[in-house]
């Protein structure tokens, strides 16, 4: 019976991994490279090159195992440390929010300022502690600069993660696939770009693969007090991200294959008294910390149901926030929120509802960045690590991102076929039930790539099931190929280099022939949420100083002004007050949601303030004004450099949303860059080639 329901399982399991495979090579969401043709080749050569690098190593013995196994460790870490050190970035939204409540707690003695937000957000709560208590540390030690504080803590999140999940591939298939992990792991962009990301998504990282680590014990040896420690992780975890319970239903039904009735119940109870006696602690640690419960202004989670059934993908939506918040109580909010979940299924019917639930996975699924250049994009230093991973060049980054992706889909699929073939209900299967269990619940809730980070390590471990199975089909025990496949083995492999050799050939008149707008950026201040009317009554000014030549400054237009209003912008040398750009533009050139480009030429001797200034003239209409953007006040200052000034009265901590970059017209990489990459690539092609036909 429970082999029938496992290949039920897997055959739901593969169609719907298999679909977003297929989507996520054809309609990548949200990502600037997206060519399905170039995305398959350099998918099969991604995948042969593990094969090849795989069988390479078949032959070393344990020091050379342990040699490859330090080498990638130290390359893991190594370009961690990297990003963490040349870039300072601050992330937008929610992180943004619990920096500055901590930031201020620290000021405060410990004890929070009672905003909203967090009555709104409890889940909040817990991680704007851990943060104030990092903060405070750092202050007690001799730490002050909150981006060291936050990348250790990260980086030590992060590592906790990929070593833990490394012993679990280590003991279950063995140090050669331990050491195809971290190659995945090392190549995994979202993680690399991830490590500046100090909120719940990296946080939870550790929970979740301590949480895999004392299960993958527990079924190997059956101790019911792993369900202790599983239990504390789960609920500290659930505090930090609460996404992380629904590993908690697919471990009931895991247990269900593998264990009796009697050890299922003792199992989930052990766990379940963990969990709820220790989440008693957590609501007066909160209270303790001056976080109030509020039923007036919290939402409830029908919130985020309703907010997920909003066209066109059930994403994040404004006017569904301030519907909510409209209700004076949260009984009042829950039943509004049904009444609109319940209107909006009517009204949609199933082709539509279908529809929506179609976009919401293909957003959430479909993108290998996981969106980490959005969520982290506030920088205050911009050198070559910013231009790969967040600007004008970071195309090379989502490449890389989406060839990971659809690899790890692709033997995560395998994984699942795996099934057929082993029968076994190990640790993949659980993280594969797993893997079900979020496809379910983002089809419920609010949809957003981030979202899947959590569950990301995981899905490398079930892709080396999938690795497994293809070393399997292909080698013999002395990783030989087998004669059966020998030869058409060799002809794909060879045709697929030989491909993806003319790609590159054919590929430098783009990336390193035909030259492109690329921005050197010196200001790139993008979080700009918050409106700031240009009116008779309201006058802007920025200033940012810099000691760089600069030719472009663009100013963030959230809503255009009345077509025949007209409009003063003003650059000025805050030194010599010399202006360098003073011209009046039209309403009607000042489009929605777009940066306003102004042309200069500025070289300063040495390091200068400078000042944007925007004004009206004249508008008809003052219903219609220009309406540009800042950040939400804090206690965070995203550009330091620089101040907001509103009709010359200075803005704490708030900035206009612009830019100032020098602009050129050049290839995205110089041509010696890109043919030494090719030249190195095509030898790999050889060597790997040259592997595959080794006999002995």
């Amino acid at each position: 019976m429970k082999n029938r329901l496992a290949y039920i399982f897997y055959g739901f399991f593969i169609l719907i991994f298999g679909y977003l495979l297929v989507m996520s090579t054809l309609k990548p969401f949200d990502i600037s490279f997206n060519n399905a043709g170039t995305l398959i080749l350099l998918t099969a050569v991604a995948l042969l090159i593990l094969v090849g690098i795989f069988q390479f190593t078949g032959k070393l013995n344990r020091k050379g195992d342990t040699f490859i196994t330090i080498s990638l460790v130290l390359a893991i870490i190594m370009s961690q440390v990297y990003v963490i050190s040349s870039l300072h970035m601050d992330a937008f939204a929610d992180g943004y929010v619990i920096k500055g409540e901590a930031l201020k707690m620290l000021a405060n003695g410990g004890h929070a300022t009672g905003q909203n937000y967090f009555m709104m957000y409890p889940n909040n709560i817990f991680i704007t502690i851990v943060r104030y208590w990092l903060y405070h540390i750092g202050d007690i030690i001799g730490i002050t600069n909150t981006y060291i504080l936050e990348n250790i803590f990260i980086f030590v999140c992060m590592n906790i993660t990929i070593f833990t999940l490394f012993w679990i591939v280590l003991k279950e298939l063995g140090r050669k696939f331990a050491n195809i992990f971290l190659l995945i792991i090392l190549f995994c962009v979202p993680l690399l770009g991830y490590v500046l990301y100090f909120y719940t998504d990296t946080i939870v990282l550790p929970f979740t693969a301590l949480i895999l680590l004392f299960y993958y014990l527990y079924t190997k040896n059956n101790k019911w007090w792993y369900f202790i420690f599983i239990g504390f992780l789960f609920v500290v975890g659930y505090h930090v991200k609460p996404n992380i319970i629904i590993l908690l239903p697919a471990m009931f039904i895991h247990l269900c294959f593998i264990s009796n009735w009697r050890k299922i119940i003792l199992n989930m109870a052990i766990l379940v008294v963990c969990f709820l006696s220790l989440n008693t602690v957590f609501t007066p640690l909160a209270e303790r910390y001056g976080f109030e419960k509020n039923d007036a202004v919290e939402f409830p989670q029908t919130h985020w149901v309703m907010m997920g059934l909003g066209e066109p993908a059930g994403r994040y939506n404004r006017d569904d926030v301030a519907y909510t918040m409209q209700f004076k109580s949260k009984a009042e909010k829950q039943e509004a929120n049904i009444n609109v979940i319940k209107e909006r299924l009517i009204t949609y019917g199933p082709i539509r509802t279908l529809k929506l639930y179609n976009n919401k996975e293909l957003n959430t699924w479909t993108d290998g960045t996981r969106a980490y250049s959005w969520y982290i994009n506030s920088a205050i230093n911009y050198p070559t690590t910013y231009d790969y991973l967040f600007g004008d060049k970071r195309v090379f980054a989502e490449v890389a991102s989406q060839i990971f992706h659809t690899v790890n889909l692709l033997l995560i699929c395998l994984s699942a076929l795996r099934f057929y073939r082993k029968r076994e209900y190990d640790i993949s299967f659980f993280i594969n039930i797993s893997l079900i269990g979020v496809w379910l619940f983002h089809i419920l809730w609010e949809a957003n790539q981030r979202y899947i980070l959590f569950i990301t390590p995981l899905m490398i471990v079930s892709s080396l099931f999938g690795f497994k199975l293809l070393i399997e089909l292909f080698y013999t025990d002395k990783l030989i190929l087998k004669n059966k496949i020998r030869k058409p083995f060799l002809i794909l492999s060879f045709v697929v280099f030989l491909l993806c050799t003319s790609l590159l050939a054919f590929g430098g008149k783009v990336i390193a022939g035909e030259p492109v707008i690329i921005n050197n950026y010196i200001v790139d201040q993008s979080y700009a949420t918050i409106a700031l009317p240009v009116d008779h009554k309201n006058s802007i000014k920025q200033t940012f100083k810099t000691g760089d030549k600069f030719n472009s400054i663009g100013i963030y237009v959230m809503r255009m002004p009345s077509n025949d209003s007209m409009y003063r912008f003003q650059v000025k040398d805050e030194g010599s007050k010399s202006i360098i750009y003073d011209e009046i533009k039209s309403g009607a050139s000042l489009q929605s949601n777009t940066d306003f480009q102004l042309q200069v030429n500025e070289v300063p001797q040495a390091s200068t303030s400078y000042s944007i200034e925007v004004s009206e003239i004249s508008n008809s209409n003052q219903a219609e004004p220009l309406v540009l953007g800042t950040n939400i006040k804090n206690d965070v200052d995203l550009y330091p450099y620089g101040n907001l000034y509103i009709n010359n009265v200075k803005q704490e901590n708030a900035d206009l949303g612009f830019k100032v970059a020098q602009q050129s017209e050049k290839p995205l990489i110089p041509w010696y860059s890109y043919l030494i990459l090719s030249f190195l690539a095509v030898g790999l092609f050889i060597g790997i080639y040259f592997v595959f036909k080794r006999k002995k």
